[in-house]
């Protein structure tokens, strides 16, 4: 087995779960054996949200086009994109464009499956949450995509949140969701390369775009830098080699560049117009030139393979998790069977767990939900105060600077500066963010545990079962955090979470009017605003470059400060869902439980010793299943 391929071991691994799904509907658990659906559905086809970012013109939507056989993204050699355009799987080929919404108070239980993971959609009479209320996604003509991509508006001239394409393509077959976003020009230095850090932490995975028209820059390097910090799967791609013979040199400087910032990311060389030609052609040896076969086998050994290993892992912790609740209820059944005088005493004991059991989801309840509500408080109370802290720190160094400087002559090297600043302090307040959450999740699995493990076990309050029935390596897993904590924040999809932190970046044009104060720090209007203090008034131009300045860092900071609210809604939301679900699964065990020991206790002698065996022949089965879960778990590593 530990020599087996991943596909092999997903096979088994699916094959393991139909048959613990069987097991527990035979076990009258059908709770466990729709989590075990579930957690088949994720294996299958689960969704890895990869984001292709990079500098303007450097043909992130041309190695898109290519790479998919369809020019659906936007492509232009004036235009830039827009909007974010999110390309997935589907049967046959479709687009649609999703207009801007306004905010509203909706139930969070009406919320759409793309705001709530679908494993966890929240029990009726959940709290109401303040929610983007979605416009239905308007069906275009898949040929016109690419055009309200550049756009940035609907025929009607709306403004446009996405623009969402479904292509029968067999790289998106697996789960494969591909976010062309628009252009980041100026590295950290440019207006949106806060909110693209943002976007970038909740994503599964990256592309980066450059060309070979020259090596990397200082700015790209400093974004690369940033973006491997922030998201662990990166990938670099160069393009237009077919535009410039010196390619390789440039290839190989790259190399170097990114050796020496110490980022562990490859870089993959591609033509377009050769695939195309190729393609076009039936040439496969101008195919290989082209690059692409080599794109195509890094995005399935490094970024799918990733996906496809965490939801191994995942699908072999849900069947672990289920086989410990049947064996649970095996195991306080056969000292009922067996044990004629100790029935009364393996009542109560059952009846006690069940109190405990209750007592979790009810009253104790209150203690991991408190947990869960205080700790994410003091999350947004702390964000709130790290965002305003970095904007007076931002906002004394910059009055020094334009203190000591003339603003009339000095502001185009002003604004860089004070936005590369800006996004530096807002990608680490967003860093801090996301270490707070998954503390906060840990803190609350702590709560938790602590409360289940008073709950017990019969079986081992009674010093266990029989040998025939002891399945030890089910003991000592508590709920764990493999799907809460960065998880939880990660898991958010792009049509909600990234899209929206892209679009403070102000490339839509919609948005430069929407948000005219962010772009009075545009190197042009800024120098316009204080130009016409050159005559002598250099106090007032000082005096208007502060106001420029306040007025950008508050902008910043309010549009920061949205994106944590929404991150932090979110991720609350995913964590007590988890954890409502697991109180509810020991809820449920304790009372299968019960009823087993009950029937046992009241069972005649030869229906005691026919049950004896079939409890056997049950364990016999779960301890094999148990053994391959931990079997592929076990075999199975990240590479």
């Amino acid at each position: 087995m530990d020599q087996v391929t991943d596909a092999t071991r997903t096979v088994e691994l699916v094959r393991l779960l139909d048959e613990s799904a069987a097991r527990a509907r035979a076990a009258e658990r059908p709770d466990l054996a729709e989590k075990l659906v579930l957690s088949k559905r994720r294996l299958a086809s689960g969704a890895w949200n990869v984001l292709v970012a990079g500098e303007f013109k450097r043909g992130k939507s041309t190695v898109l086009n290519a790479l998919l056989g369809v020019p659906v993204c936007g492509s232009d050699p004036v235009a830039h994109t827009a909007v974010p355009t999110v390309v997935r799987y589907g049967a046959t080929a479709e687009a649609w464009v999703r207009a801007e919404g306004p905010w509203e108070t909706v139930p969070s239980e009406h919320l759409p499956s793309e705001h709530l993971p679908s494993e966890h959609l929240p029990s009726e009479g959940a709290a109401v949450e303040r929610t983007p209320a979605e416009p239905a996604p308007v069906p275009i003509d898949v040929r016109a995509a690419a055009d309200h991509a550049l756009r940035g508006t609907d025929d009607s001239g709306n403004p446009l949140r996405t623009v969402e394409i479904a292509l029968p393509r067999e790289l998106l077959r697996d789960g494969l969701v591909l976010l062309d976003t628009p252009g980041i020009g100026g590295g950290f230095a440019a207006a949106g390369a806060a909110a693209a850090m943002r976007a970038l932490s909740l994503a599964d995975g990256v592309i980066v775009v450059t060309d070979a028209s020259q090596e990397l820059t200082a700015a790209e390097v400093e974004f690369l830098r940033h973006a491997a910090s922030v998201c662990p799967n990166v990938l670099c791609v160069m393009t237009k080699t077919d535009l410039y013979p010196q390619w390789r040199r440039i290839l190989d400087l790259d190399r170097a560049h990114l050796r020496d910032a110490g980022i562990q990311a490859e870089l993959v060389a591609v033509s377009a117009p050769l695939r195309e030609l190729a393609l076009d052609t039936g040439d496969p040896a101008l195919l290989a030139e082209s690059g692409f076969p080599v794109l195509v086998d890094r995005i399935g050994a490094q970024l799918l393979a990733r996906r496809a290993e965490r939801a191994r892992q995942q699908a072999a912790a849900a069947v672990h998790g289920a086989l410990r609740q049947l064996s649970d209820a095996l195991s306080t059944e056969h000292p009922a069977l067996t044990e004629p005088d100790q029935r009364a005493e393996t009542l109560r004991r059952v009846e006690d767990r069940r109190r405990r059991a209750l007592a979790v989801s009810g009253a104790q309840a209150s203690r991991w939900l408190n947990t869960v509500n205080d700790r994410f408080a003091d999350i947004q109370a702390r964000v709130d105060l790290d965002l305003a802290e970095a904007c007076r720190r931002l906002e004394a160094e910059a009055g020094k600077r334009i203190k000591e400087s003339d603003p009339t002559r000095d502001w185009p090297e002003i604004t860089p500066w004070l936005q590369r600043r800006t996004n530096q302090e807002l990608t680490d307040v967003h860093t801090r963010l996301l270490a707070l959450i998954d503390e906060a999740a840990g803190e609350v699995s702590a709560v938790f545990d602590a409360g289940a493990g008073d709950v017990g076990a019969v079986a081992r309050g009674a010093g266990g079962p029989a040998d025939g029935l002891t399945l030890s390596r089910l003991d000592g897993r508590g709920a764990g955090k493999l799907e809460v904590g960065m998880q939880a924040a990660r898991g958010w999809s792009l049509s909600s979470s990234v899209v929206t932190t892209l679009l403070v970046t102000t490339l839509h044009p919609g948005f430069l009017i929407a948000l005219p104060i962010t772009a009075v720090l545009g190197t042009a209007f800024a120098a316009k605003a204080v130009g016409g203090y050159r005559t002598g008034r250099l106090d007032a131009a000082r005096g208007e470059a502060s106001r420029a300045v306040a007025a950008y860092l508050g902008q910043s900071r309010a549009d920061a400060a949205r994106a944590a609210a929404d991150l932090i809604r979110h991720s609350r939301g995913r964590v007590r869902d988890y954890f409502l679900d697991q109180s509810a699964e020991l809820t449920a065990s304790v009372r299968q439980e019960q009823q087993a020991a009950e029937r046992a206790a009241y069972a005649d002698r030869q229906a005691a010793q026919t049950r004896t065996d079939q409890a056997r022949t049950e364990v016999a089965e779960v301890s094999q299943l148990l053994a391959r879960a931990e079997l592929l778990a076990g075999s199975g590593s990240v590479r």
